[in-house]
């Protein structure tokens, strides 16, 4: 039971981590090495918008209080 929570996590996390690639909360890049150096180090920057997913949460806070109205007034 404790194994499948553990699996049930991480393919949550995965899913958060991808969707927030593609709707660009996370951005990775990488800068050019040195030409006139032999080292094969690569650096790589991983950048995170947290602006954009305020701005993504605040859409689909507006998005879900529009039905839910809808359906409130319908009701009284």
């Amino acid at each position: 039971m404790r194994n499948m929570m553990i699996e049930v996590l991480l393919v949550l996390l995965l899913c958060v981590v991808g969707f927030g690639f593609y709707r660009g909360w996370f951005s990775l890049s990488r800068s050019n090495p040195d030409t006139g150096s032999n080292s094969n180090k690569v650096n790589i920057s991983l950048t995170v918008d947290p602006d954009k997913m305020k701005a993504d949460t605040a859409m689909v806070k507006e998005k879900a209080i529009e039905p839910t109205a809808q359906v409130t007034a319908g009701v009284k």
